[in-house]
């Protein structure tokens, strides 16, 4: 390729992103930022000049998955030629998480990396951008909102509050992201959420590694007190009459007032799912953990929960095999998932991190003890649910179409979710994307359901 070749076609990007919502919520960002600079998306990751590999460190299973991609596109994107592929443009930005804690291996172990930017630093991504390719210059393009994802035409991920300082003794987040709180202002979230309206948005989940601590740290004259459920009562008098629901992740169950569950109950506009990690039911255990509460108080507040609002769909994480859970800590875990009945779980083998205390804490409990601890709490766990959703057969739901159902091999099937975050699978086309659909729930597989429209 000749010099009048690389000038004829602007420089192209691709993001591969790992791990949570947030990390989807960033790779946005950084596509605003790449376009801001006058890159262009490409179609591939192997043909983007940019590939930004956005990563996740919170399990060792995250980390190898990244590691592994890696090694497998750097190998692609060598064989890959074509028009409009850049030479001397071809490289990688290793974002997120994973190069908080492994950057410098990664930066030696693949010199077609030509930056590392961890996760507590993001907001340098322009910065380290325009030093690794300092070819891109500043665009005069508007400032849209790049989709990464078809859904998100309709559905967007919102961060309202970076960092998290709970210190749980197995979570490497802390160190990860930021000990430390960054609540981002309400006029600025209200301004985002006017814009994503605006543009035809239906669906906007505000994000933090622990959401419901937003606000603890914003304490100046005028806003000195204002909490995630003031926030939440702000957003409900600003945008309740628009056509759109509102829902969050992650709540820390510490931090799950009455005013908050008041607020949530007192307009449709709010999404009737809950995702409350309770991570063991055993209060040994929780305490090791470092969560702050027992399991009788966890128990008290889904209560709180199921009497406010009665149709909430609750779901929450557990994690199997933590240092020092023995037969009857894990027993305990079993009759409290009975006795609350959660509608999903997300269920985990404990994964040491490296620089979290628990990573030098004694295990005398063998692997495979801990695999079939999980089996059996992923089993009961998969009845009850199922249970639970056989039990809304008939039931009727408002469905907001986000595209084509991938869980189906039939074709003129789309795919939805209920306000209550459940999918549901349906007869329709391409004209329903975006639209709100009656729908009726007829059959109800373990994480899904299939669904008739009434309108």
């Amino acid at each position: 390729m000749n010099a009048t070749d690389e000038t004829m076609h602007p420089v192209s990007y691709y993001i591969r992103t790992f791990g949570c919502q947030m990390n989807v919520a960033d790779s946005v960002d950084y596509a605003r930022i790449l376009e801001g600079l006058g890159c262009v998306r490409a179609e591939s990751e192997e043909s983007g000049d940019i590939l930004v590999v956005n990563t996740c460190s919170v399990r060792a299973k995250a980390e190898e998955r990244a590691v592994s991609y890696l090694g497998r596109v750097i190998q692609q994107r060598t064989e890959t030629k074509g028009p409009g592929i850049q030479t001397g443009h071809r490289g990688i930005a290793f974002v997120g998480c994973m190069a908080t804690v492994r950057g410098q291996e990664i930066l030696k172990r693949f010199p077609e990396v030509r930056t590392i930017i961890p996760a507590r630093e993001l907001d340098t991504f322009k910065e380290r951008i325009l030093r690794a390719w300092p070819e891109l210059k500043e665009s005069s393009g508007p400032d849209t909102y790049p989709l990464l994802r078809p859904e998100e035409k309709f559905e967007r991920f919102l961060p309202i509050i970076r960092g998290c300082i709970n210190h749980c003794t197995y979570c490497i987040v802390p160190s990860a992201r930021g000990d430390w709180l960054v609540s981002k202002p309400p006029d600025e979230i209200f301004d985002e959420v006017e814009k994503l309206l605006d543009s035809g948005v239906k669906s906007i989940t505000f994000l933090g590694q622990n959401v419901c601590a937003y606000g603890l740290e914003i304490k100046n004259s005028t806003q000195s007190g204002f909490d995630f459920a003031d926030l939440l009562s702000g957003i409900r008098d600003r945008f309740s009459d628009r056509d759109v629901w509102f829902k969050f992740l992650t709540s820390h169950p510490r931090d799950v007032t009455e005013y908050l569950i008041d607020v949530i109950a007192s307009h449709e506009c709010f999404s009737r799912h809950f995702h409350l990690p309770i991570q063991a039911g055993d209060d040994a255990v929780l305490e090791r953990m470092g969560r702050g509460y027992k399991s009788s108080e966890y128990i008290e507040t889904i209560g709180m929960i199921r009497r406010k609002i009665p149709e909430m769909r609750l779901s929450t994480d557990l994690i199997v095999g933590f240092p020092g859970e023995d037969e009857d800590a894990f027993e305990h875990t079993l009759d409290v998932v009975r006795k609350l009945r959660f509608d999903q779980a997300f269920t985990f083998l404990y994964s040491s991190r490296s620089g979290t205390p628990a990573e030098k804490w004694a295990d005398p409990v063998p692997q495979d003890v801990k695999k079939q601890r999980l089996q059996i709490l992923i089993g009961i766990q998969n009845q009850i649910a199922l249970e639970n959703a056989s039990s809304k057969i008939g039931e009727e739901r408002t469905v907001l179409i986000e595209g084509p159902s991938m869980r189906s091999s039939e074709d003129g099937m789309v795919a939805g979710r209920t306000r209550e975050e459940e999918v549901v699978v349906l007869p329709g086309t391409s004209d329903d994307y975006g639209r709100r659909l009656n729908v009726r729930l007829i059959d109800a597989k373990l994480r899904s359901f299939i669904g008739e429209r009434t309108d």
